[in-house]
C-alpha cells in the first residue's frame, strides 16, 4: 500500500527544510513548499496551487502553517483531512470556525507560550463534532507525536461526502430546521403513498415507482459502505414512510 500523500505547510520560523518537514518526508510522500511568511495571502495561494498539483491525502500545517490551513478549510481550497499543529490561524484574524463535514485534528501544547492553546479550544467547538478532535499534549510549540498522528488522520474513517455532506451542513444550520422537517413529512407521506399504491392497489405505477425508490436506496447506501448520515437517512426514510403507510391503511386516511 503506498504511504499517504502529505502536504505540509511550515511554520513562520521555519522552511521546506526543518525538521518536521524532513521527518515527514522520512515516513511519506511529502511536499514542503516553500513560502514567504511575509505575505500570509500570497501563502495561501501557494498552497492552494499545491493542492491542485499534488493532490495530497493529508494536509499538515504549523504553527503559521495551521493558519494558511485554516485559510484553506474556510475558503474551500482543501475539504480532506487536516491535521493543525499550535495552529496560529486566529493571529491571523481568520474566523473561529472549522467547515463542516471535514475531518481536523488540533493539536496543541499546554505549554505553548508562542501561540495560546485557548485558539485551538475554541475552534475545536466549530465544525462536526464527530470529525473534529482537539488532542492537548504536555508539550510546548514545537511539539512531538507528528508522524504516528498523521499516519491516524490518513486512516480515519472520512467525512461525509456528496449528499450526506449537504445534508451534515443544513443539519449544522439551525434556521433550517423547519424546512428539513417540512421536507422531510413530506418525502415519508410520498413513500407512503408509494407502498400503499404498490401492495394495496397493485398499481403499476406504484410498484415501478416502489422499485425505483428500492434500486435508488440500496445505491446510496452501497455507496457509502458504512452506516453513515446518508444510510441513516434512508433507513429512517424507510421506516416512518411504512409506518405512515400502516396507519394511513388503517385508519382510513389515504
Amino acid at each position: 500500500m503506498a504511504p499517504p500523500r502529505v502536504l505540509f505547510i511550515h511554520g513562520q520560523e521555519s522552511s521546506a527544510q526543518g525538521r518536521k518537514a524532513r521527518l515527514l518526508a522520512e515516513h511519506f510522500e511529502a511536499l514542503t513548499p516553500a513560502m514567504d511568511t511575509s505575505d500570509f495571502e500570497a501563502c495561501v495561494a501557494r498552497q492552494a496551487e499545491a493542492i491542485r498539483r499534488f493532490q495530497p491525502d493529508v494536509v499538515v500545517g504549523s504553527s503559521f502553517g495551521g493558519g494558511v490551513a485554516l485559510a484553506l478549510l474556510q475558503r474551500g481550497a482543501w475539504r480532506g483531512p487536516t491535521l493543525l499543529l499550535a495552529q496560529a490561524g486566529l493571529r491571523q484574524s481568520l474566523r473561529a470556525e472549522l467547515p463542516v463535514g471535514v475531518p481536523v485534528w488540533l493539536v496543541h501544547g499546554t505549554r505553548d507560550d508562542v501561540v495560546p492553546i485557548e485558539d485551538s479550544r475554541v475552534l475545536a467547538r466549530s465544525g462536526s463534532r464527530e470529525l473534529v478532535r482537539l488532542l492537548e499534549v504536555d508539550d510546548d510549540h514545537p511539539l512531538s507525536r507528528l508522524v504516528e498522528l498523521v499516519g491516524e488522520i490518513a486512516t480515519a474513517p472520512a467525512g461525509p461526502t456528496g449528499l450526506a455532506r449537504h445534508l451534515a451542513v443544513m443539519l449544522d444550520e439551525p434556521m433550517l430546521w423547519p424546512v428539513l422537517i417540512v421536507v422531510a413529512a413530506h418525502v415519508v407521506l410520498f413513500g407512503a403513498l408509494i407502498m400503499l399504491m404498490a401492495f394495496r392497489t397493485r398499481s403499476p405505477f406504484g410498484v415501478a415507482a416502489l422499485l425505483v425508490l428500492v434500486v435508488v436506496s440500496i445505491d446510496a447506501i452501497r455507496r457509502e459502505q458504512r452506516f453513515g448520515l446518508l444510510t441513516r437517512s434512508t433507513v429512517g426514510f424507510w421506516v416512518l414512510a411504512a409506518l405512515a403507510a400502516a396507519v394511513g391503511a388503517h385508519f382510513g386516511v389515504f
